[in-house]
């Protein structure tokens, strides 16, 4: 099932690296026939990994006597990942690897730029002999999962994948995190990050948040409506905010096009941006508060 993601993009500075984080709300899962997740690592509108998520429905083949017939089918699932250009993802034997929190992503690992990179899939059905009290029988029997996302174990606990992108001529690394079920139907992304800093590596899970004290809930509360929007944006601040909020819209190449700041509030409260003068398109809604800068996308109908 295809998503149009709502996008929650997180900017903090740390002593070495400036953490790019961008929260899928809600997570996206793709499920079916080539169902494909389009990963724009940067949020630049360049596609930077092509995830597909695909299940077919396999012929069993012809067993002995011709007791597995090539008309009974079982459902057969793969996932891969495809890096766009020069990219890269993190690969170790021949499967996409499934990082652990806090690995280091640099360029020391073993990057790997083909097509279709498996991180589950699963071998085509068989037709075996299986005992039903007693008496032999021939039966279609379900292919076996290979791969980095096997076992299923990312459900419960979702891993990373190590992504190594271009952007005008310069390298940067990131992470996507993302979980499969044992039956490989479906993919989910929930959320990914980069450091935007050429060259410079970043740890899997950082969401720039480790040295910068990120604590205030108010504004990874807000809500934004509509969106997208014709001429006002409303902005919804759930819960008191202590210090004062500045507004900024930004175009995609970071021109600042409005600035607005709102006293600190006790309660609930709401903002409203008069954007009619804007030209329909996509832009950044930067807020910053008490040390803390949230951007969000925002599109002009």
């Amino acid at each position: 099932m295809k998503h149009a993601l709502l996008l929650f993009a997180l900017i903090a500075t740390q002593a070495q690296a400036q953490i790019i984080y961008t929260d899928v709300i809600p997570d996206a899962t793709y499920t079916g026939t080539n169902d494909t997740c389009s990963l724009d690592l940067d949020n630049d509108g360049n596609i930077d990994f092509l995830i597909v998520q695909r299940t077919v429905n396999a012929p069993c083949p012809n067993g002995p006597g011709l007791n597995c017939v090539a008309t009974n089918t079982r459902p057969r699932s793969w996932v891969n990942i495809t890096p766009q250009g020069t990219n890269a993802v993190v690969n170790a034997a021949s499967f996409a690897s499934q990082l652990p929190e806090w690995q280091a992503i640099a360029p020391a690992l073993s990057w790997n730029n083909a097509v279709a990179q498996v991180l589950m899939t699963q071998g085509s059905p068989t037709c075996i002999m299986s005992q039903f009290g007693g008496l032999g029988q021939w039966v279609c029997n379900l292919g076996s999962f290979t791969g980095a996302w096997s076992g299923g174990a990312s459900v419960n606990s979702p891993m990373f994948l190590g992504l190594q992108f271009d952007i005008a001529g310069s390298t940067f690394y990131g992470w996507a995190r993302s979980s499969i079920p044992a039956n490989g139907t479906s993919f989910t992304l929930m959320d990914y990050a980069y450091n935007s800093l050429p060259g410079e590596g970043i740890l899997a899970g950082d969401m720039g948040s480790i040295s910068t004290g990120i604590t205030s809930s108010a504004l990874r509360g807000m809500q934004l409506s509509p969106n997208p929007f014709s001429s006002t944006l409303n902005i919804a601040l759930p819960t008191g905010t202590p210090d004062n909020v500045r507004c900024r819209v930004l175009s995609l190449t970071g021109h600042e096009l409005l600035t607005r700041t709102v006293a600190a509030t006790i309660g609930p409260s709401s903002i409203t941006l008069d954007l009619a003068s804007l030209a329909p398109g996509t832009y950044l809604l930067e807020m910053q508060m008490d040390g803390e800068r949230i951007v969000r996308k925002v599109v002009k109908e």
